[in-house]
């Protein structure tokens, strides 16, 4: 199923070709396109599921891209700046983009951006099968809801969107389950996130998007390191 996708941009010429490269990708589909950031503010505030990605540029009259970005945290999934600026690449930690594309932009730029990051948006059918703690019951949860996991002695918290499970298990155990989800990231001993639901960061200490801070363990820095490097450099 393709991902939905609506670009905020003022700039007519890179608006246009933004439509003409969605349209082109198997993986994507396009809901809206803005030239005014507000009208797409009220627009993407209105909706009752999330986006699953946002183009948007940075350098817009009334609103930038990034003060945009501040205000739907809950309503995309994944993040795209786009800007003839590399330097609001940076900035873009702050509001969680995945990815900054730079202007000019031809179609295998774009086609790169995308591929690199449409295995981190899990599909609504994606879910893990729970065992409940001191219960023989399963719960299914779904990926796309899992804000973080964190180990409890030989337990396990689950924590989502609107619930919090504890089942019975190992972080090691659940991080393998995991691993073909590249949007959860082990940042500790005892902790797995998942960085659609990171809000900000500074520097090893991270907002997720329930308000609860955490630290990435030393050492787990280096992977830490290298995972933003890589959203940059791709």
């Amino acid at each position: 199923m393709p991902f939905s996708c609506i670009i905020i941009d003022d700039d007519k010429f890179a608006l246009e070709q933004l439509k003409e490269y969605i349209d082109l990708s198997p993986y994507l589909r396009l809901e809206k396109a803005f030239v005014d950031p507000f009208s797409a503010l009220d627009f993407i505030k209105s909706l009752h599921n999330p986006i699953d990605i946002l183009f948007t540029d940075v350098e817009m009259p009334g609103m930038s891209g990034l003060k945009l970005a501040e205000q739907l945290e809950d309503k995309i999934k994944l993040l795209i700046l786009v800007s003839s600026h590399l330097r609001y690449a940076i900035d873009g930690y702050n509001v969680n983009a995945q990815q900054f594309l730079t202007k000019p932009f031809g179609y295998p730029k774009f086609e790169k951006i995308i591929e690199s990051i449409r295995h981190k948006i899990p599909s609504a059918d994606e879910y893990l099968m729970i065992k409940l703690s001191g219960k023989n019951q399963a719960v299914k949860v779904l990926l796309q809801d899992i804000i973080y996991i964190e180990s409890a002695a030989n337990y396990l918290k689950v924590i989502t969107k609107t619930k919090t499970f504890v089942p019975y298990g190992s972080l090691q155990s659940m991080q393998q389950a995991l691993t073909p989800h590249t949007n959860f990231l082990r940042i500790s001993r005892s902790l797995i996130i998942n960085i659609n639901f990171i809000s900000s960061t500074d520097r090893y200490q991270i907002r997720l998007y329930n308000d609860v801070i955490v630290s990435v363990g030393e050492s787990y820095q280096k992977t830490f390191d290298k995972y933003f490097k890589d959203q940059i450099t791709k």
